[in-house]
């Protein structure tokens, strides 16, 4: 019995012996900026830029442009004294933004155009409860400005009810809805 316990001892202490040594594998460390993929079209520059979760170009074109485009890093690079004005492209899934930078780097126009977006709440609320029994099959939200400031900005939407279709375009700050067209 003592030889056995003796064992046991001897086995249990090899066993924690061995677990102790671990070998490692060598690790690598490194550091690679995310930057945007440019497409050159003329005097267009085409802006990839991948969002960092669903939905962050939606829920603000234009902090999403100040956010993923140093513009005065970017004239930097290809500041050309034949260009007055730079017009960038930034795409995504659900539209796409077009805005035009001066030479300075002052923002002179932007427009963007976002097919297929959840409609703010009480937009919601407001087609549903006028247009009650009605389908949304598409929308689109489209927004024009200058200088940074959106000046015009509007949902443009189509319902259908069986063969019936109506084209809504609703201003963001109005509070009808006015019809387009009808079918």
């Amino acid at each position: 019995m003592k030889r056995f316990f003796i064992s046991l001892v001897v086995l249990m202490w090899a066993g924690i012996l061995n677990a102790q040594f671990t070998e490692l594998g060598e690790a690598r460390v490194g550091f690679e900026p995310l930057l945007p993929e440019v497409t050159v079209d003329g005097a267009d520059y085409i802006f990839k830029v991948e969002e960092k979760y669903a939905g962050e170009f939606e829920e603000d074109p234009v902090a999403f442009l100040e956010k993923h485009c140093n513009i005065e890093a970017f004239l930097d690079l290809v500041r050309d004294d034949k260009n007055r004005h730079y017009q960038l492209e930034i795409k995504s899934t659900k539209g796409k933004m077009k805005a035009k930078y001066c030479k300075e780097g002052n923002l002179l126009m932007l427009s963007y155009r976002l097919k297929d977006v959840l409609l703010p709440i009480d937009l919601q609320k407001e087609v549903y409860r006028q247009y009650k029994g009605w389908n949304m099959t598409r929308n689109v939200h489209v927004a024009k400005g200058r200088k940074g400031i959106v000046q015009e900005e509007y949902y443009k939407i189509r319902l259908e009810k069986g063969d019936e279709v109506q084209n809504l375009k609703i201003a963001v700050n109005d509070s009808e809805a006015v019809e387009v067209a009808s079918i």
